[in-house]
């Protein structure tokens, strides 16, 4: 269960769950780790990030996949030739993929205190990993700056407190009791993260929303019977993936692409 509360003095969407922290992470990867589960990172297949991520990753120099989960990305871009490693603060999801893929470069690691001198990477990735940290992202920004080398590049997303979510919270439809619950996560609107990201020393070169179907079905239940009409349902969905416009205004979550100053 997942419980959205709207934090009014922050203006931020936080998000509450039974259970969260590494615990979660282990348990939430064991579901999706085997051999067959790299079947597209083994082609390199990138997803929604091939684009930018091929335009902006430099061809030179040590990358980080800070917080990879089961480091499918770090595994794609070594097939297209980059020098990628990854840290992940799970450490029975390090152990399980370790048993699949034993040469693949992650290890466990905080990625608030990285075990690397300063300037050590030439470009840093971050998907979907700052939101968690409750007491706000702004360490592991510091982190992030201080492991790039001056001009390196920083590809990092959070959860998109889009207009939708912002009407509904203005509507009041983002309350309940968290008692019980833990801490998950923080969706952020574009406006704040990018001052985030300019006060810790980063300058925005890019930027990109995707995953417009999880942005849009979380907030609107009723499409989930759309989705189930004969001939409507699949045509819905595909459009929705497919629409350039809705994905810029309402994906789920949005990505960050920033030089080190």
């Amino acid at each position: 269960m997942v419980r959205l509360i709207y934090c009014k003095d922050i203006g931020r969407l936080a998000y509450y769950r039974a259970l969260a922290g590494p615990q979660f992470w282990d348990e939430h990867w064991k579901h999706h780790l085997s051999l067959q589960s790299y079947e597209g990172a083994r082609r390199g297949h990138l997803g929604w990030f091939e684009e930018v991520f091929l335009r902006y990753l430099p061809r030179k120099g040590k990358i980080l996949e800070a917080g990879c989960g089961k480091g499918q990305y770090v595994l794609a871009l070594r097939v297209r030739g980059f020098d990628v490693e990854g840290v992940e603060w799970a450490p029975e999801t390090v152990k399980a993929v370790k048993t699949i893929l034993p040469e693949l470069p992650i290890r466990v690691g905080d990625v608030a205190h990285l075990d690397v001198p300063d300037g050590h990477y030439g470009a840093y990735i971050s998907i979907g990993v700052v939101e968690h940290r409750e007491g706000g992202p702004e360490p592991l920004l510091k982190e992030a700056r201080r492991v790039l080398r001056p001009g390196g590049v920083a590809f990092i997303s959070v959860p998109f407190f889009h207009s939708l979510r912002r009407l509904k919270a203005k509507l009041g439809m983002y309350r309940g009791q968290v008692e019980g619950l833990q801490f998950y996560q923080y969706a952020f609107t574009e406006s704040e993260f990018s001052h985030l990201l300019k006060k810790e020393g980063f300058q925005i070169i890019d930027q990109m929303s995707y995953d417009s179907f999880k942005g849009l079905k979380d907030e609107i239940p009723w499409l989930l019977h759309l989705f189930r009409v004969p001939a409507v349902g699949w045509r819905l969905k595909r459009w929705i993936r497919s629409s350039s416009w809705i994905t810029q205004r309402f994906g789920h979550m949005i990505l960050f692409v920033c030089r080190r100053e």
